[in-house]
């Protein structure tokens, strides 16, 4: 009966926010907001090593600190779903692929493998260099940023100059953040058949970071009962706060709450839940 009570007194769901490689938040945009202000807990963990303004870690460091904030979380919560904007989603895949206690992932240009249209040809031999001991370097992010909006790109530009962290994270890489998304991309293509949790992947077929290969991997081999895709036409990378951001907030805020509800059939998962309202974007 202790027991009993204590499930009882647990807080329904609390939604884990995953950021980019090397970034600072800023690119989930107002997703955090949003999921709150719908009655949605949210948090975003400090992933050391991963995040911006620490010294690269490992990649298995970073899915650690991942467990340990949902370790501490699950003495407070029913239902843990976990949320992730570029490699973000594959550090929630790589999470998800070593428990069984994740309810939902919603996936936001999940990577793979770094593939996209502006990705430039010779990124391979940054690869080789750091292989053999070459690893003094930093990539630097270029144009379009992984911003189809103009008036956006341009204000994200114009950060960069300022050597300022951005909506779509910091100007620069450092060879070690990449050499280990680099090992968690890989950890993770080897796994995805470990991972059931409900899976909502949203994904821009403009997408210039990775192509849409990533994606159509993880439907192809998850276990998920749930897997539900979305496609977009009128962004790029950063979807959460390009032309489309509007769709992909609904669209999680959507999913999360049909999983809750268990009404998750595809003949209602449109039924009864009209779009909700975003804060105007000042440029």
């Amino acid at each position: 009966m202790p027991y009993r009570n204590a499930i009882e007194n647990l807080k329904e769901s609390v939604t884990i926010l995953l950021p980019g490689l090397n970034g600072g938040g800023l690119e989930l945009g107002q997703l955090p907001n949003f999921l709150n202000a719908n009655g949605y807990e949210t948090r975003i963990p400090e992933i050391q090593g991963y995040l911006y303004g620490s010294p690269a870690d490992t990649f298995e460091s970073w899915i650690s600190q991942v467990h340990n904030t949902i370790d501490v979380l699950r003495g407070e919560f029913k239902t843990i779903n976990l949320v992730g904007i570029s490699m973000g989603s594959t550090l929630a895949l790589a999470v998800a692929s070593q428990r069984i206690d994740i309810s939902s992932i919603a996936l936001l240009s999940p990577v793979l493998r770094y593939d996209g249209w502006s990705v430039p040809w010779y990124r391979f031999l940054l690869n080789i260099a750091y292989k053999i001991g070459i690893r003094n370097w930093e990539y630097s992010e270029r144009e379009p940023f992984g911003i189809k909006n103009p008036d956006l790109r341009r204000r994200i530009r114009d950060k960069f100059k300022a050597h300022e962290l951005s909506e779509v994270g910091a100007p620069l890489i450092t060879a070690r953040h990449l050499h280990e998304a680099k090992g968690l991309m890989s950890y993770v293509t080897k796994n995805l058949d470990s991972i059931t949790s409900r899976l909502l992947i949203i994904q821009s077929v403009e997408d210039d970071t990775c192509s849409i290969w990533s994606a159509e991997k993880i439907l192809a081999n998850t276990k998920s009962d749930l897997r539900r895709t979305i496609w977009l036409g009128n962004s790029y990378h950063i979807i959460t706060i390009d032309n489309e951001r509007e769709i992909v907030l609904n669209e999680v805020l959507r999913f999360l709450t049909r999983a809750a509800g268990g009404n998750i059939g595809l003949e209602n998962y449109y039924s009864d839940m009209s779009p909700k309202p975003l804060k105007a974007r000042t440029l």
